[in-house]
């Protein structure tokens, strides 16, 4: 009997060989047995995946490397690379370097400042720099953002021979060549110190083994790195090519009063008593309030035998910065509000504390080297959680106060916060993450936290409900709309975690369910999320393997496909560029016999145009006006052979010498690199009842969109026919065509039989549809 067989829709990707018997599974009517180096689109289509551009050469081959992204706006994106003690930054797929010198000789006016001995009982001279502009200066010296700093300060050794120079913090030595009246000349090491044109990059406490369990928030241009082995840093971009790593500060940012007197104005016969007093700064532009300023005592009448002419000063010196000051006298041994001044002298004739408003308590939980391993940014706090002493403790700062963890007593509702995740297990918290509650994932339970009205404030104290029993691993969990995408703790599952208004809690669905088989025997190691313009999520194994799945909660649609290369990946992350997120990958690859590791990032999958098509692996892309027959800056590919893309025809074969290729024939747009396979294979064809039948595909058809038509279509027994051009299509090999292609393929009987489809060649294939004519045969008559 003969039947014909559509598929348009491939929404669930590849699925696990376990569904294969499955006929009546609502999913196998939109999965693939084959899915690799794919992307299955929202509306059902299936297109080869986006090529990957060679960014650089990460600093070391032979130890860990991480991607992670830096975001201030959507303009203004960075990537960094992350490896042993340093981080090196990219933006659009190139590594920032240093726009001024460091290395060559200086020529500047230095002003004597004093001479003193170091810590060696060495002599010293210092001078401060006078400033000099970028035309005083000779090529390839010492200058910053084109002026010598004059704030920067000059030692000089006992010899007078050895300079070092302090800009930012940073020293930087050199020798002086000359002296003459002011000016002194500097000549400095170039293949010890950073100069022109070299990589940005600077200095970090974390080993190359501890890095994949940093994690990260960022509010700004301030990006926080938490790590339960290292104290918490901030790392802080100054400029595109100056960025400062710092330690986080647990404490306000103004400064509290110092020098604070009190002076009894009165008798002091009889009935007295000893007062305190301290005071705090507030901040003028934000109000914050400062720690407590020493307390100081004073003898004085007691409070029911003052008169009317006593009464105590309070004085202190002023704090930059500072709007105002708050004042407190102590009442059993709490210190409570008496008054404010804008100035530094404040007078108490009697006043009665208020106890309900009391000085702040200076808190630091993460002194004594208890550092917090995660942190997020909440209802205008910065929250942390999960210290080496305190696995299931969440803190939180006071509000509109990310560095203040002061509380007062009794608790206020903007004061700090410290909660703790009671479970019947004791679990670590493992990632904080904002929605319309605070999510927190443990080890062991996912937990929603908030206050009962919808406003995380000290007093009354937020609610902490816990929503289910998974529990996460380590790798970074990603939001996608009002969904938060998570792996599981063992690491071989991935879960969402949404909220449900009917049940007014969280809860979500097994997202690997049936894709299992790309899972089994791994661990996530890596995963990100590009929400433009696929909603894709990529995936890292700790095999160096990886897949894409796209999704899309509200559509229900969750397709998993391979990505595979021509090398083993290591990490991912993923950053706006444009009007697209970009895909940074950490990856493995063997180059003339040796292991290398590359930083690559996707190239975008909207393609109009074939000749431009980057359907290439650690690829460069080049437009000349001069038509080019060699085609240099390919050392990265040594011994390498690559695939072009050239005008939109295809030159394969060639082998990378000397960092170049020469073409057959000059070309004005070229695609150079690795070559990948696209593959595209249907689950077993069934009917009703065929299980176990032998079924003949002799004829099959493809709608394609987009694409150029010389594909391959596999036959039965391997076989593959690549579709011819048409003559249109050999006449524009950049024009790209919608419309259907048949081809007729070796035919043999199988009771497993699948239509296949490949595409070898870098060149865009969108697949709407696939169709076949099947004839089932009676196996006993065969």
């Amino acid at each position: 009997m003969g039947n014909r067989f559509t598929q348009s829709s491939f929404t669930r990707g590849e699925l696990s060989p376990l569904l294969d018997a499955r006929t009546k599974l609502e999913q196998r009517e939109i999965g693939l047995k084959t899915a690799k180096n794919a992307i299955v689109h929202q509306e059902g289509a299936i297109s080869n995946r986006m090529g990957l551009e060679y960014c650089g050469a990460a600093k070391y081959n032979n130890k860990a490397t991480r991607v992670m992204r830096f975001v201030f706006n959507s303009e203004q994106t960075y990537m960094l690379e992350f490896g042993d003690k340093y981080i090196r930054f990219l933006k659009n797929g190139g590594y920032i370097i240093h726009s001024v010198a460091y290395g060559g000789s200086f020529i500047g006016t230095f002003e004597f400042a004093e001479s003193g001995t170091n810590d060696n009982n060495e002599t010293y001279y210092k001078y401060y720099i006078g400033g000099a502009s970028h035309d005083d200066i000779l090529q390839g010296c010492f200058y910053l953002k084109n002026t010598i700093a004059e704030n920067a300060t000059v030692y000089v050794d006992k010899n007078f021979e050895t300079v070092y120079i302090s800009p930012y913090n940073s020293l930087a030595q050199g020798k002086i060549s000359k002296i003459e009246n002011s000016n002194i000349w500097i000549d400095y090491d170039e293949d010890e110190y950073p100069k022109r044109n070299q990589i940005v990059e600077i200095s970090t406490p974390y080993a190359a083994e501890d890095i994949a369990k940093i994690k990260r928030s960022q509010s700004g241009d301030v990006l926080t790195l938490t790590h339960m082995n290292y104290p918490t840093k901030n790392l802080l971009r100054y400029a595109h090519d100056n960025w400062v790593l710092e330690d986080a500060v647990f404490a306000p940012d103004i400064d509290a009063p110092t020098n604070v007197t009190a002076t009894w104005t009165g008798s002091t016969s009889s009935n007295t008593r000893t007062y305190k007093y301290l005071v705090t700064a507030v901040d003028e532009e934000t109000n914050e309030e400062s720690k407590r300023s020493e307390s100081v005592s004073v003898v004085g009448h007691r409070e029911a035998n003052w008169l009317n002419d006593e009464y105590m000063t309070i004085s202190w010196s002023g704090v930059s910065g500072a709007a105002e000051y708050n004042v407190y006298r102590e009442v059993n041994g709490i210190f409570g509000y008496i008054g404010t001044a804008e100035g530094t002298t404040f007078t108490d004739d009697n006043i009665e504390p208020d106890l309900k408003e009391t000085a702040p308590v200076f808190k630091n939980p993460f002194a004594n080297n208890n550092y917090p391993s995660c942190s997020a940014y909440f209802q205008q706090r910065k929250m942390y959680g999960n210290s080496l002493k305190n696995p299931q403790t969440l803190w939180t700062s006071r509000q509109a106060a990310i560095n203040n963890f002061n509380v007062s007593r009794p608790l206020i509702a903007t004061d700090a916060i410290t909660l703790v995740m009671d479970d019947r297990e004791m679990n670590e918290i493992r990632h904080l993450i904002p929605m319309k509650d605070l999510i927190v994932l443990t080890s062991n339970s996912e937990w929603k936290v908030n206050g009962t009205d919808g406003v995380f404030q000290a007093n009354p104290m937020p609610a902490a409900v816990i929503q289910s029993y998974y529990g996460a691993s380590h790798v970074e969990p990603v939001v996608s709309g009002n969904q938060v995408i998570f792996v599981q703790a063992g690491g071989s599952v991935i879960r969402d975690l949404g909220y449900d208004i009917m049940s007014e809690g969280y809860d979500g669905d097994e997202l690997s369910l049936f894709s299992s088989h790309l899972f089994y025997g791994k661990e996530v190691v890596s995963m990100a999320y590009a929400k433009e313009p696929f909603r894709i999520l990529f995936v890292v194994f700790n095999d160096g393997s990886a897949a894409i799945m796209t999704y899309n909660k509200k559509q229900k649609l969750c397709g998993w496909t391979r990505l595979v290369t021509d090398g083993t990946f290591e990490s991912v992350d993923v950053v706006r560029e444009g009007l697209e997120d970009v895909a940074y990958f950490v990856i493995n690859r063997e180059i003339n016999g040796q292991i290398v590791k590359f930083v690559e990032r996707t190239m975008t999958r909207i393609i109009k145009d074939a000749s431009k098509a980057f359907l290439v692996d650690c690829g460069l892309s080049a437009t000349f006006l001069t038509p080019q027959t060699t085609i240099y800056g390919l050392d990265h590919l040594e011994g390498k052979k690559v695939i072009c893309n050239v005008n939109g025809g295809i030159i394969d074969g060639l082998t990378v010498e000397n960092g170049a290729i020469t073409l057959p024939k000059p070309a004005n747009t070229i695609v150079v690199g690795l070559p990948y396979e696209f593959e595209v294979e249907t689950l077993n064809i069934e009917g009703d009842n065929t299980q176990g039948l032998k079924k003949v595909i002799n004829y099959v058809s493809a709608k394609i969109y987009d694409s150029r038509e010389d594909f391959q279509f596999c036959g039965a027994d391997g076989s593959e026919f690549r579709h011819s051009r048409c003559d249109d299509s050999i006449n524009h090999a950049n024009h790209l065509y919608s419309k259907d292609i048949a081809q007729t393929v070796f035919a043999q009987p199988l009771t497993d039989a699948t239509i296949k489809l490949k595409q070898s060649y870098p060149l865009p294939l969108t697949i709407l549809s696939i169709s076949a004519a099947v004839d089932v045969q009676n196996n006993e008559n065969d």
